[in-house]
């Protein structure tokens, strides 16, 4: 089942982006560059263990961050801006948009925003949807406020129970191409197979002449 929802994740977002291009799927360019991502955090469990990982093997990555978990963990927040890190909204309780009141997604939505600036000094200009459940009036907001509505090309579920490192690793290198924005977990359920599949994954990635940057 696990491996069903990943290739359903990763391959039906490159059918569905021909329909929404006004969202950000993929970065197209020809150079060995991907961008990898992390949903859900700041977490006391793991947030400091992605930075070191990542530190170690020169990557600069995008954190869209709860706003309720970054008002509790600030000092996370402040550490992933300072370590070169992107910092993206993933609104204020990880509400699922397609069952939520739009007065209360934007909501969340101005409040996350306003939250992260006030702690990084910088403008937040990415937004991931909660289970990628996006909604006309998210797309419009995200114009207004100058937001880009991030999705991805690559998911290899490592948010799943019973996903292992391996599945991890193989998802990723069977889905990459030039331009991927993979999508991975900043959550307690990853904490114990996503930093050992970027462990494996990153370096023969940088032999081989990859790049992975921050939105």
């Amino acid at each position: 089942m696990s491996h069903l929802t990943a290739l359903a994740a990763t391959y039906g977002s490159r059918l569905l982006r021909r329909h929404f291009p006004d969202l950000l799927w993929h970065l197209p360019h020809g150079r060995r560059e991907a961008y990898l991502t992390f949903d859900d955090g700041p977490t006391p469990s793991l947030t400091a263990r992605l930075i070191d990982l990542l530190d170690r093997h020169d990557v600069r990555a995008t954190f869209f961050l709860i706003g309720s978990h970054a008002r509790r963990d600030a000092g996370l927040v402040r550490a992933l801006h300072a370590a070169g890190h992107t910092i993206g909204n993933h609104t204020f309780t990880h509400p699922d948009a397609w069952r939520t009141p739009v007065s209360r997604l934007i909501a969340e939505l101005e409040h996350t925003t306003a939250l992260l600036e006030d702690l990084i000094q910088h403008p937040i200009r990415w937004m991931r949807p909660p289970y990628g459940r996006f909604t006309h009036a998210m797309r419009a907001w995200c114009r207004l406020r100058r937001q880009r509505l991030t999705m991805w090309d690559v998911m290899p579920a490592d948010y799943l129970p019973g996903a292992t490192t391996t599945q991890i690793v193989r998802r990723v290198s069977r889905g990459l191409q030039a331009g991927s924005i993979i999508v991975l977990h900043d959550n307690p359920r990853t904490a114990r197979i996503t930093p050992a599949a970027l462990e494996t994954l990153l370096p023969p990635y940088r032999d081989a002449g990859w790049r992975f940057r921050a939105l």
